[in-house]
């Protein structure tokens, strides 16, 4: 094999200064040896100098390295600026609806999910938003198995990631933003209530928040506005990354989901499957009309306006036909997210793609 793998968090010696000093201890405890041609680093943000480290495998060429973390903010923070140029990003997240499937055997190659009738799937979607797409629990057998993988990732998690970027103070209140996060997942955030409810200060708000968004646990969406004097410029909304994280937290709290749970899987599925070429907004009215999420395709500079329902429904919402007055001449299409219907009815000029939760949603409509 050509390549190596080295747990950076296991390492008893991290303080390494260059490449070459990493290497030779590498070599001398077997971990690396003259046929690698590749190291595998996880958990790289454990690694003292790790910018100065990367810089100096880059420029002397002898190894190719690829660095992984459960934490980006650490990693960022550790890189500096050595590597402006040298460095190739790319974001791992939970299984998408189709990693789930294969996974479970399905060879979805072979599956055209966006005409599969929903009866096929719906089990296997049921299953996916409750537990999400963590690999581990996604293999677990039994719902005591799946609930004690969430256990020990949430735990580890804790022990290792937040205890590292929080201080005392803001890691026993960790656990309070998490929950209030997850009862308003889906909902526009107020940092004024949120800070009222939870009795903490701004400062502590906004860096928990930093590090759950930083590690990947929440994600969360800016609004879309073009400087409209009625529109909502200053609030986001926050997601999980992982429907499953969402709904551990919550049952471990014993809190029911406050039904946002198909809207936060269309957000993880947006996220994992769409282009660098588009951003994500959602949009709302001063007088709280609002759209779920708006794609933006700044190359081409198109919207698509996405709406979620939980159950089924052909009806064109209304709140389409005021984003239409305002912004209809960057509009490619619209969507309506559901439970199982598939179909396209005109809007005007434009079309309105009725698609079932689980297809493939970034594709034009065939009209």
């Amino acid at each position: 094999a050509q390549n190596a793998y080295v747990l950076a968090d296991q390492l008893p010696k991290r303080d390494f200064k260059t490449a070459d000093e990493l290497v030779d201890y590498l070599l001398f405890t077997g971990v690396l040896n003259t046929g690698h041609k590749r190291i595998f680093i996880d958990e790289a943000h454990y690694l003292q100098n790790l910018g100065i480290i990367l810089k100096n495998f880059f420029d002397e060429n002898k190894y190719q390295v690829v660095v992984t973390g459960s934490d980006s903010f650490s990693i960022y923070n550790h890189l500096g600026n050595e590597l402006v140029g040298r460095k190739a990003t790319f974001y791992l997240y939970p299984f998408d609806f189709e990693d789930y499937l294969f996974a479970k055997g399905k060879d979805v190659h072979t599956l055209d999910l966006s005409n599969l009738a929903y009866d096929v799937v719906h089990n296997e979607l049921n299953d996916y938003l409750e537990w999400g797409g963590y690999p581990e629990v996604v293999m677990a057998k039994t719902r005591e198995e799946k609930i004690n993988c969430q256990t020990k990732i949430f735990q580890t998690y804790l022990d290792e990631d937040v205890k590292l970027l929080l201080n005392r103070q803001d890691y026993f209140a960790f656990e309070s933003v998490l929950e209030y996060l997850a009862k308003n997942v889906g909902s526009i955030l107020v940092w004024e209530n949120m800070k009222k409810n939870l009795r903490l200060s701004l400062t502590s708000l906004k860096k928990i928040k930093e590090v759950l968004d930083h590690s990947f646990i929440t994600y969360h969406v800016l609004p879309f506005p073009l400087n409209k004097a009625n529109e909502i410029k200053k609030h986001q909304k926050t997601y999980f990354i992982d429907n499953g994280l969402l709904n551990y937290v919550l049952r471990k709290k014993m809190i029911s989901n406050s039904g946002k749970s198909g809207e936060n899987f269309v957000l993880t599925q947006l996220l994992k499957s769409k282009k660098t070429t588009i951003d994500l907004f959602f949009w709302q009215r001063k007088g709280g009309f609002e759209i779920d999420f708006v794609l933006y395709d700044f190359l081409n500079k198109k919207l698509i306006p996405i709406e979620v329902k939980s159950k089924d429904t052909d009806n064109i919402p209304k709140i389409f036909n005021t984003f239409e007055s305002v912004y209809g001449e960057m509009v490619d299409y619209y969507i309506v997210m559901n439970k199982s219907i598939k179909k396209e009815r005109k809007f005007g000029k434009k079309i309105v793609s009725f698609l079932p939760l689980y297809t493939k949603y970034c594709t034009k409509p065939s009209s």
